[in-house]
């Protein structure tokens, strides 16, 4: 008979195992990105300042399946943006270093 007590899950994000970054947003962009199938998608970039350094948060989002997304000829003109000189914090699940700059590209924002 087991006598150790059952772990409960993590309710709060904050809880849960991870790699936690926290900077100001400093630039929102996206592209356009035309897939060898012709299909499209956005890649939305978020920039955040470190100390010391940088990494950029990247999304690829479908714009069928988001409406927050507006893509006009070659030029994505709506997307969705973080709030420039506020902190935010982020739980990377995926972060690598590309060209020197640190790069995430399965994050998700913690409030």
């Amino acid at each position: 008979m087991d006598t150790k007590p059952a772990s409960k899950p993590a309710t709060n994000r904050l809880e849960q195992n991870g790699l936690f970054v926290r900077g100001v947003a400093i630039s929102n962009t996206a592209l356009k990105i035309t897939k060898k199938d012709g299909g499209i998608l956005a890649l939305v970039k978020h920039e955040l300042a470190l100390e010391p350094g940088t990494i950029v948060l990247q999304q690829f989002i479908d714009p069928k399946d988001n409406p927050q997304i507006s893509i006009e000829g070659d030029q994505v003109t709506r997307f969705p943006k973080l709030e420039l000189y506020k902190p935010y914090m982020a739980k990377v699940g995926r972060m690598e270093e590309i060209r020197g700059q640190q790069t995430a590209t399965s994050w998700e924002a913690i409030v």
